[in-house]
């Protein structure tokens, strides 16, 4: 994607972090979630790792985490170039185990490097963490949803990028079933990034859910399923998994996703797929989970509005390693009027409502969540709480699927939208050193 044509203000939001709790101790999460735009300045501390820049400046990045549902982040410090030297907020590309690849879009005047952007891969540990640049994949093109980044033990990492290739037919362009797969082993830096054309070995998704205005795949998120096999997700329509580190070429393998719910139907081109939905693989990398948020109306006993938009949720899982024939296993489905809302929970979040079934027990504004991310571990989701129109600040909500109960909120920070930008789930919270010291 192209840079922003503009540097940032000394007032952007992306100066400013926010702050977080206190650290855990040894009681440090197995995972985070993680804001993929980062912050610009120098707020060191232990996790703190410099290196250089493409044009030979020294940039340091640093890593502040908190257990779920708070959102954890990274800031960025380039001592010789200050805020006006960024074009955009760095941001995270692609995360694995004990790694994060994240991006930096620099104003690089004659000293431009292709595309203005400089690729870190950071290596988190609790008394060395390095950072180190990784060899621009110029002349490729593919945008950051395409990457994946896989940590292959000791120093060794790969990165790979999946970029759908085109044909044309009667003047008309459009997608098929082939693709460009992208590669950057640290174990041959002289082979630098190879490519090859690897192709779907037998197509499935359009037996499951046929769509003929959309494209064949439309990676929305990639996922690591560990031993070299990674899957790019459409979150519409399916996940094509493909084993990378195999010499000869791969074939992609089709495994097409559970069919979109009713009510989505007419989102499929209106919003991006990771409004409703979400997928992941557990830490133990033993199962795919799925989820999806299906919304409808309800009638509403208040004295405002008659009807609203509620939701249900569904999750499925599929076992790993992964039988193309094996179909996805529904695990639970909830309605959101059956969510307890615990009192010590209840009173940051707008007025509670009440459905005509049952006037006495609380829901969740419904109207005002989206963007579910599951949990790597346990039977947790998280969604995006949006106060519209009122004076709360957004809000990450944590539900237990399986208990059906509301766990908990973190207050996101003021000024940011977070329906524009994303979170990720990462690990990097167990390498990390567990006195994160304070900022500076």
């Amino acid at each position: 994607m192209a840079a922003a044509a503009a540097s940032f203000s000394s007032s952007s939001t992306a100066l400013i972090p926010p702050p977080l709790p206190e650290g855990d101790g040894d009681d440090a999460p197995n995972w985070v979630l993680l804001d993929i735009d980062g912050y610009m300045g120098d707020y060191s501390n232990a996790t703190s790792a410099e290196s250089h820049t493409s044009t030979g400046k020294r940039i340091q990045v640093s890593f502040f985490t908190a257990r779920p549902p708070q959102v954890s982040h990274f800031c960025v410090f380039c001592p010789d170039l200050g805020p006006g030297g960024f074009r955009a907020p760095p941001k995270v590309v692609a995360v694995d185990s004990d790694l994060i690849l994240f991006r930096v879009s620099l104003f690089h005047q004659k000293w431009s490097t292709p595309h203005g952007r400089d690729y870190f891969l950071y290596r988190a540990h609790p008394r060395n963490p390095s950072l180190h640049l990784v060899p621009h994949p110029y002349p490729n093109n593919f945008k950051d949803k395409d990457v994946a980044l896989l940590s292959l033990g000791g120093d060794e990492y790969a990165v790979a990028a999946l970029r759908t290739r085109y044909r044309t037919e009667e003047g008309v362009t459009t997608p098929n079933t082939e693709f460009n797969l992208y590669l950057y082993r640290s174990s041959k830096p002289l082979d630098g990034w190879t490519s090859k054309v690897v192709s779907v070995a037998e197509p499935l998704r359009d037996k499951v859910c046929p769509l003929d205005f959309l494209p064949y795949h439309a990676t929305t998120k990639v996922i690591i399923l560990g031993r070299g096999m990674v899957g790019w997700v459409d979150l519409w329509r399916g996940i094509l998994l493909c084993n990378v580190l195999q010499e000869n070429r791969p074939d992609l393998v089709d495994i097409p996703l559970p069919p979109p719910a009713r009510g989505n139907w007419k989102l499929l081109l209106q919003c991006h797929p990771y409004v409703v939905r979400d997928i992941t693989v557990s830490l133990l990398k033993d199962s795919i989970k799925c989820i999806e948020i299906e919304n409808f109306e309800r009638k509403l006993v208040d004295a405002d509005s008659s009807r609203a938009i509620a939701w249900k949720a569904t999750t499925w899982s599929l076992p790993i390693p992964i039988v193309p024939s094996q179909a996805w296993h529904p695990d639970c489905t909830f309605d959101v009027a059956d969510i307890t809302i615990d009192p010590m929970h209840s009173g940051p979040l707008p007025s509670l409502r009440t459905t005509d079934d049952n006037p006495s027990k609380p829901i969740l504004p419904a109207h005002l969540i989206g963007i579910p991310t599951m949990s790597m571990d346990g039977e947790f989701f998280y969604l995006l709480h949006k106060a519209c129109h009122t004076p709360q600040t957004d809000a990450v909500i944590a539900l237990d699927m399986r208990n059906k109960t509301l766990q908990g909120f973190a207050d996101l920070v003021t000024g940011k939208d977070f329906t524009l930008t994303r979170c990720c789930t990462s690990e990097i919270s167990k390498y990390l050193c567990k006195d994160k010291g304070r900022s500076e």
